[in-house]
């Protein structure tokens, strides 16, 4: 369907032409030969202006005039993006918060944490849902924090599953 074809490399040309996007392959073949690439007409290599597509003020456009960091972060201003450091908050834990001991967990989870008597934080907040549910997680936490423990009773949830 050659003809099919042709109008959907016209659309296309169309489209990238509104972002500057020009053919950098010669004529109705395109050179494509030259290179020992096919040399399908339909097959046309496009040269992109990323530059064209930045924004004015590059990194620097901030929606919101106002920032405020706390007092020991800084930033560092670099070509084209900005870093901003802000150091970790220190929590202090709630007291009504429990951590999860390891004889709660069904006993055949048990060998799994082997060597430990309790979860930490990270993982007790996360037991209900990982090990008792068939929830999507998404956990994000520094190294060190428990995010494998946590795989581990999302792994154990499924295997519980096809348990007799």
């Amino acid at each position: 369907d050659g003809e099919g074809a042709a109008e959907g490399q016209s659309k296309m040309s169309k489209a990238l032409d509104s972002i500057k996007v020009q053919s950098v392959n010669g004529g109705e073949n395109g050179g494509a030969e030259e290179h020992g690439e096919d040399s399908s007409p339909n097959k046309t290599a496009h040269e992109l202006d990323l530059s064209s597509l930045a924004f004015q003020n590059g990194a620097h456009t901030m929606t919101n005039k106002k920032c405020h960091l706390p007092t020991s972060s800084w930033r560092a201003m670099h070509p084209g993006y900005e870093e901003v450091h802000v150091p970790a908050s220190r929590s202090t834990p709630d007291p009504s918060e429990k951590l999860v001991p390891i004889a709660d967990l069904p006993e055949w989870t048990h060998d799994a944490f082997k060597g430990m008597t309790m979860l930490n934080r990270v993982q007790s907040k996360m037991a209900d849902v990982s090990l008792k549910s068939s929830e999507n997680l998404l956990l994000c936490a520094p190294t060190g924090a428990g995010k494998t423990n946590v795989a581990m009773l999302s792994v154990l949830n499924v295997l519980g599953q096809y348990r007799r």
